[in-house]
């Protein structure tokens, strides 16, 4: 944990769960879910896994993240009681809460592109990928999040999309400091998501979330492996946190799937 994250950040984050900070791991989503598979009768606390280096990070969708030295990777792994209707909003739900910490960070209004990446400074500067496992009547969340804090120019030359970072640039020795603060602050925001998420999405949270919008008013098109599953203008989501696409007189619903938003 040397040189990576400050004491402080360390002592903080214990209060609230376990700890484990990798030098280099495959993935921190699945070394939570064997986790899970072993021994899930003895996962009576919250455990966040914190990775300097993933060799096999995952994306939504089965897509690899690009790691960088310069990106925060953590997962975090929270005990919930089988309620599968509130479940179905915690992707979105967590992406609007994490919003608000990556804009306060950067100083800039982050967007959200449904329905849970996140794009600032003309590109994508985090992803989420939520995996439920239901085990002995309960359902163990996997939270992940990869957070591209400077521009690292290997990562932009093996994208094809736009890549975006958090800060423009971070001076070598503010890098631990910087990194502390956005997974102290992410963390605190995350787990308390978790612990209040809602059956639906107040007013307040839909208005925010459809300003804060990425494709709000475009015309897209929702697309399933290669086929086209529907068209039309994204009218922004509704109290279930479902993508509304408006085609003609006729407004259909989306829920979180296979299927991904394309313009």
């Amino acid at each position: 944990m040397k040189d990576y994250l400050e004491t402080e950040c360390v002592e903080k984050i214990k209060k609230e769960c376990l700890l484990q900070v990798f030098d280099e791991i495959d993935s921190t989503n699945e070394y939570l879910k064997k986790l899970v598979k072993r021994e899930a009768s003895s996962l009576a606390q919250p455990i966040l896994v914190v990775a300097q280096r993933q060799t096999a990070g995952k994306g939504t969708k089965g897509r690899k993240w690009m790691d960088s030295p310069a990106s925060l990777k953590f997962s975090l792994l929270i005990g919930f009681e089988e309620e599968s209707e509130r479940l179905a909003l915690l992707s979105p739900y967590i992406a609007l809460k994490l919003r608000k910490v990556l804009s306060a960070a950067a100083k800039e209004e982050v967007k959200i592109k449904w329905p849970n990446d996140l794009y600032c400074f003309g590109g994508k500067i985090a992803g989420i990928l939520t995996e439920v496992i239901q085990k002995k009547g309960m359902a163990y969340l996997i939270i992940g999040v990869g957070i591209n804090l400077a521009t690292d120019p290997e990562v932009v030359r093996n994208i094809n999309s736009p890549v975006g970072s958090l800060f423009k640039h971070i001076e070598p020795e503010e890098l631990e400091r910087v990194r502390s603060l956005i997974l102290s602050c992410a963390f605190e925001e995350i787990i308390r998501a978790v612990r209040s998420l809602p059956e639906k999405f107040s007013a307040e949270e839909i208005k925010e979330w459809n300003h804060s919008d990425l494709y709000k008013g475009r015309k897209l098109r929702l697309i399933e492996g290669e086929k086209i599953v529907s068209e039309g203008q994204n009218m922004g989501i509704d109290k279930k946190g479902r993508i509304l696409l408006q085609d003609g007189n006729q407004q259909k619903a989306f829920c979180i799937g296979e299927a991904s938003l394309r313009l």
